[in-house]
């Protein structure tokens, strides 16, 4: 892969980031102002709240390495081997 593509890659992501902690501010914000309320739209705010910002967080910090390849143990592997058909 290019520098380039990379640093797009990389960037992409990360903006991608700041707009899903964007969205959970105003799905916060909102359930904020419906307070005394509860039902199911005070869930479904509280949801899109909680999974924006750890998806927001995730991206923002991470970037573009979230592709980078995770070496797993030995003993890991053995037990996958094993477990395998």
């Amino acid at each position: 892969m290019t520098d380039a593509r990379r640093l797009r890659t990389d960037l992409s992501l990360r903006v991608s980031g700041i707009l899903s902690l964007a969205i959970a501010a105003t799905a916060i914000h909102t359930l904020a102002r419906l307070y005394p309320q509860t039902g199911a739209l005070a869930f479904l705010l509280a949801t899109i709240g909680f999974l924006c910002v750890s998806a927001g967080a995730v991206l923002v910090v991470v970037g573009g390495h979230i592709h980078d390849p995770v070496r797993i143990s030995a003993r890991w592997q053995r037990a996958a081997r094993r477990a395998a058909p």
